[in-house]
C-alpha cells in the first residue's frame, strides 16, 4: 500500500461512483415495517432509562418528581469515583497491551518467515470463541491467588508470584480477551495491502527493522486507531472480570458497581443505577462519534493498484525460533492451559498442589448441574434462547441489511447506524433499559418482564450487530445487476429478495447464525437485571453460584458453554465443507 494524496476523479468516474448500487423502486410497506421494528428495538430501551434517571424515586413508587439527585448522589459517592478510576486504568492498560500485541502478531503472521504461521494464525482468535466467563474461571483456577500454578510457583518453587486480582493482573486478562480484535483488524489490513512499498525499501538496502518502521507499521495506523477505540469502549463495560477477580481485592469497576448497587440496595431498582447506566451510554456514544470522525478520511489513503504481497517475507533471522516459541507459549498460557484448568476444577473436590488431582477426582460437580433444578434449567434455557434468538435475529437483520444496501427505501441510510449502535452500547445499559421498558409498557411488557422471552429479546437486540457485520460484506459482493434483471422481468423487491438475494447469501446467513448462537450462549451482561427464578441462563447462574463459593459447579457449567460453542462451530464448519465438496 502506498500513501497517496487524494486526486480528483474524472467527471465520468465521479458520476459512476455516485451512481446507485441498487435499482430504485417504490418502497414496499414491509420495508417500513422492518425499519420500524429495528428502530424500536434499538432505541426503545434507552428512552425509559433516561426518564428514570431523572426521577427522585423509582418509577413504580408514587410521588416521584423530576430531579438530578441520582446524578449528584452518584458523583458524591467515593466508591463510584474509585470504580470509575479503576475502569479507566483497566481500559487504558488492557487496550495498550491488546493493540501492541495484536499488531505485533499480525505482522509476524502476515509479513515474516515465522515457522508455523498458519496454525498459529488460526489459534490467536481463540479468546473470541471461548465463552468469557469460562476463560475467566479457567484463569482464576490456575493463575488466581489460590490457583494451581500460582501455588506451584510461589509455595513449591519459592518464587515471587503474580497477583491476578490486582488492576495490572485483571488488565492482562482483559488484554487477552480483546487482543483478537486488534489482531484480526491489523491482519485484514496487511492481507489487503500492497507489498511493493516494502519491496522498494528492501531494494534500497533497508533491513527488516527499517522495512517495519518505514513501511509496514505506517500501514497499520488506521487499524490501530480503529481497534484501539473499539477495545477501549468494550473495556469500559466489563462485568465478569471485576465480579470474579476484583471482589477478593475490593476492586470495583463501573459495571460491577452498578450491579452490586442494584443487587444490594434496600430500595429495589434505585435511580442511581439508571444514572450510572446513562453515563456509560454517553461515554460509549462519544467514543463512537470520535472513532467515526477520526476514521472518516481513512479511505482516501489507499493504493491505486491491485494489492500484492511482498516479493518475499521479512527474514527474522536468529529470532525465528524465539518468536515462534513465544507466540506458541502465549497461546498455550492464555487459552489452552486455562481450558485444562477448567477441566480439572470441574472434576476435583479441590484443586491444590498438596494432593495430586487424580486423588481428588469426583463427579459431584457434574452431578449437581444435572440434579439441581436451577443449574439444569439454566442450560436448557440458554439452548432455547440461543436457538430461537439466533434464527429470529438473523432473519430480521438479513432483511434489514438488504433494505439498507439493495433497495430504494428512503430511510435505508439510517439502518446501518441502527444495526451497529446496540453493540457499541454497554450490555449492562441495555439490561437496565429493557427492565424499565418492560415495567413501564404494560403490554407486552407484563408478558416479557418475568419470562424467558424478555431475556431472549434483550440478548438478541444487543448482539444483532454481529449478524450485520457478517451479512453486509457478503451482500456487497452480490452484483445489483441481478436485482435489476429481476425487476426488468416484473419481479417485486420482495420476490427478488426471497428468490435471488437471500439464496445467494446462504453461506453468510449460516456464518451469522453460528456466530449469533455462540454469542447468545455465552453472553450475560444484558440479562443480569432481567433474570428471575425460573428464567435462569448459564451466565447469570454462574455469577450467582460463584458468589456462593461453589467454584466446582461453575467450572462444570463453563465447560458446558465451551462444549456448546464447539458443537456449533463444528456443525457450521461441517456444513461448509460439505457444500464445498459438492461444488468441487
Amino acid at each position: 500500500m502506498t500513501r497517496n494524496t487524494p486526486t480528483a476523479a474524472p467527471p465520468a468516474a465521479a458520476r459512476f461512483a455516485a451512481a446507485p448500487t441498487a435499482p430504485r423502486r417504490r418502497p414496499a410497506p414491509g420495508q417500513y415495517a422492518v425499519w420500524a421494528v429495528i428502530a424500536m428495538l434499538t432505541l426503545a430501551p434507552l428512552v425509559p432509562l433516561v426518564i428514570t434517571s431523572f426521577l427522585s424515586k423509582p418509577y413504580y413508587l408514587p410521588g416521584g418528581v423530576f430531579s438530578t439527585d441520582a446524578y449528584r448522589q452518584l458523583f458524591a459517592d467515593a466508591a463510584f469515583r474509585r470504580a470509575a478510576w479503576n475502569t479507566v486504568v483497566f481500559a487504558v492498560t488492557a487496550t495498550a497491551l491488546a493493540v501492541l500485541l495484536g499488531a505485533a502478531f499480525a505482522v509476524l503472521i502476515t509479513r515474516t518467515n515465522l515457522p508455523g504461521r498458519r496454525p498459529l494464525g488460526h489459534a490467536l482468535p481463540a479468546p473470541l470463541l471461548i465463552p468469557p466467563l469460562g476463560l475467566i474461571v479457567g484463569w482464576e483456577s490456575l493463575y488466581g491467588p489460590a490457583g494451581y500454578l500460582t501455588q506451584l510457583w510461589s509455595k513449591n518453587l519459592h518464587l515471587p508470584a503474580w497477583n491476578l486480582t490486582s488492576l495490572p493482573g485483571m488488565s492482562v486478562l482483559g488484554a487477552v480477551v480483546t487482543l483478537p480484535i486488534a489482531y484480526l483488524t491489523c491482519k485484514a489490513v496487511l492481507d489487503s495491502a500492497d507489498g511493493t512499498l516494502e519491496d522498494a525499501v528492501r531494494a534500497c538496502g533497508g533491513g527488516t527493522l527499517r522495512v517495519l518502521t518505514t513501511a509496514t507499521v505506517p500501514m497499520l495506523r488506521t487499524a490501530l486507531l480503529d481497534s484501539g477505540l473499539l477495545i477501549f469502549t468494550l473495556c469500559l463495560e466489563v462485568l465478569g472480570i471485576p465480579l470474579f477477580l476484583g471482589r477478593p481485592a475490593n476492586i470495583q469497576f463501573i459495571a460491577s458497581y452498578l450491579y452490586d448497587t442494584w443487587s444490594g440496595s434496600s430500595l429495589p431498582d434505585p435511580p442511581v443505577v439508571s444514572a450510572g447506566a446513562i453515563l456509560l451510554l454517553v461515554v460509549a456514544s462519544a467514543l463512537l462519534v470520535v472513532r467515526g470522525r477520526l476514521l472518516r478520511h481513512s479511505a482516501r489513503y489507499t493504493s491505486g493498484t491491485r494489492a500484492t504481497p511482498p516479493a518475499r517475507p521479512l527474514d527474522l533471522g536468529r529470532w525465528r525460533i524465539p518468536a515462534v516459541v513465544g507466540m506458541a507459549g502465549f497461546v498455550g498460557l492464555t487459552c489452552l492451559i486455562p481450558l485444562l484448568g477448567l477441566v480439572l476444577m470441574s472434576s476435583v473436590t479441590d484443586l491444590t498442589t498438596l494432593v495430586a488431582p487424580w486423588h481428588l477426582w469426583t463427579a459431584a460437580n457434574w452431578d449437581q448441574i444435572w440434579t439441581d433444578p436451577t443449574l439444569h434449567r439454566s442450560i436448557t434455557d440458554s439452548l432455547t434462547v440461543a436457538a430461537v434468538g439466533s434464527a429470529a435475529t438473523v432473519a430480521l437483520v438479513a432483511l434489514a441489511t438488504v433494505i439498507a444496501h439493495h433497495s430504494g427505501f428512503r430511510l435505508r441510510r439510517t439502518l446501518p447506524a441502527l444495526l451497529v449502535y446496540p453493540r457499541a452500547t454497554p450490555g449492562i445499559v441495555f439490561g437496565v433499559g429493557f427492565f424499565w421498558l418492560f415495567l413501564i409498557v404494560d403490554w407486552p411488557g407484563a408478558l416479557l418482564r418475568n419470562s424467558l422471552w424478555g431475556e431472549l429479546l434483550a440478548l438478541s437486540v444487543r448482539n444483532m450487530t454481529l449478524a450485520y457485520i457478517v451479512l453486509a460484506p457478503a451482500l456487497a459482493r452480490i452484483s445489483p445487476e441481478l436485482a435489476k434483471a429481476a425487476a426488468a422481468s416484473g419481479a417485486s423487491w420482495w420476490t427478488t429478495t426471497r428468490r435471488v438475494t437471500l439464496p445467494l447469501l446462504r453461506p453468510a446467513l449460516l456464518s451469522a447464525l453460528v456466530l449469533m448462537f455462540v454469542t447468545l450462549v455465552s453472553d450475560y451482561d444484558p440479562v443480569v437485571f432481567l433474570a428471575k427464578p425460573g428464567t435462569e441462563l448459564l451466565g447469570t447462574t454462574m455469577l450467582q453460584t460463584w458468589s456462593k463459593g461453589l467454584p466446582g459447579p461453575v467450572a462444570a457449567m463453563a465447560l458446558v458453554q465451551v462444549l456448546l460453542v464447539a458443537v456449533a462451530l463444528a456443525a457450521g464448519l461441517g456444513w461448509t465443507l460439505r457444500k464445498k465438496g459438492r461444488h468441487a
